[in-house]
Order: structure tokens, then sequence, then C-alpha cells
């Protein structure tokens, strides 16, 4: 993939790249931030750096970095095949058994957010064709935020995928709640196809985007 440069308000010009071993606590870093309140961030830092460690080594995963000259202000992970990356997740679990643990300790509430996790690992994914690509997780920094970070991110994703083969991207956002990211997966060229209800009280949206209807619409980087 090529580098793509990225122009943020009142901010140096950086770069997009493909992220390192050394970029995992940045990356982090800004999930913890971005995603405070959410489930994955209160399992805690050593589950995400596994989780995006997984990803880094995975044959077929994307996962991408905003590096200014302060540092990364950004990053946007996913995977093609989902089903062989869960099955991958799923022999690695061993990885994954402490920090899960540890963040039960804190948080003995995300009992049934581990369990629905882990059925997703064994069942779910299963499902889907394995030239879709999923868009698992994109972060800002806050301190970046109000940008065109975010569309560029995506952008840079769907090229990176499109240049692996990846008939269609698909990625589930929460509903209620979230008009900037909904908003930002419209824009970028995302299709609506469903609202449905993940557990009680949390409504999530699904997008879907073919290579056949991004054609020649893509915006390239700037």
């Amino acid at each position: 993939m090529n580098d793509h440069s990225t122009q943020s308000a009142g901010r140096p010009t950086g770069v997009i790249r493909k992220a390192m071993m050394d970029d995992l606590p940045g990356i982090v870093n800004i999930h913890q931030r971005a995603f405070s309140h959410f489930f994955l961030t209160r399992l805690g830092g050593a589950f995400l750096r596994r989780y995006y460690e997984l990803t880094l080594h995975y044959q077929s995963g994307i996962l991408l970095v905003s590096e200014w000259p302060g540092g990364l202000d950004g990053f946007a992970c996913g995977f093609l095949n989902p089903a062989e990356f869960y099955a991958l997740m799923w022999r690695k679990r061993g990885d994954f058994v402490l920090p899960v643990l540890s963040g039960l300790a804190r948080h003995p509430c995300l009992a049934a957010g581990v369990m629905q996790g882990v059925q997703k690992i064994q069942s779910s994914a299963s499902r889907v064709p394995g030239r879709f690509c999923e868009l698992s997780s994109i972060a800002v920094a806050p301190e970046a935020g109000g940008s065109r970070l975010g569309k560029t991110l995506v952008q840079a994703f769907l090229a990176q995928a499109w240049s692996m083969d990846a008939q269609r991207v698909y990625l589930t956002t929460d509903a209620d709640g979230n008009e900037i990211a909904n908003a930002l997966y419209q824009k970028s060229g995302f299709q609506h196809n469903r609202r449905f209800l993940q557990r009680k009280g949390r409504w999530m949206n699904e997008y879907t985007i073919d290579r056949t209807e991004a054609g020649e619409n893509r915006e390239t980087c700037s």
C-alpha cells in the first residue's frame, strides 16, 4: 500500500501507512481514549494489544495508522476472510485468557459480553464469504477530532481492501448516540443494510460497500 498524505486543520501534514509492532502502544492508547466506555476498552490494555497484534500478524489483516510529526493520531483495523481470522483468534484463545480474567475481576458485569464475544468467534463469522472484509475498528485521537482524518482513514482502508481483492467491506456500529460515525460511513459511500438489536438496549447499524459499487466513484486520499 502506498502512503497517503493527510492534512488536519491546524496540524502538520502526516501520512497513513501500514502499522508496525512499535505502533501497538500508540494504537492501544488511541483506542482507549476514543472508546473509553466501550466493552473492549474495559477489558484492558493487555487485551487490546493482543487483539491488534493478532490482526497485525494475520496474513489477510489490515492495520493502518495515521502518523504526524508528534506521533500517531488515528488508526483503522480490519481483515479479509473474517471466518479465518476468528478461527485463528479461537486457536490463540490462551493468549487472551489472562487479560479477559483481569478485565472480569475489575468489571464482573462484562461477563455477558465475554460470552457473546465467544459465540461470535465460534459461529457468526463463519457465515461471511472469504472475499468479504470486516472493518472492525477505526479511531481518531480526540485532539485530532473535527478534521477529515476519519474519512481519510476509511478511504485508505478501502483502497487496501480492494488491492487485496476484497469484494465487499462491511462494518457494524452503534445506531443511537453515534451520529458522527454513522455520517462518516454514509459520506464514505457505505450503504445502510439493516438496524438490529445486538443485546438489550443496544441497537446497531450494519453498513456495506461493494467494490463494484465503489468503482470510479472512490475518492483518492488527499
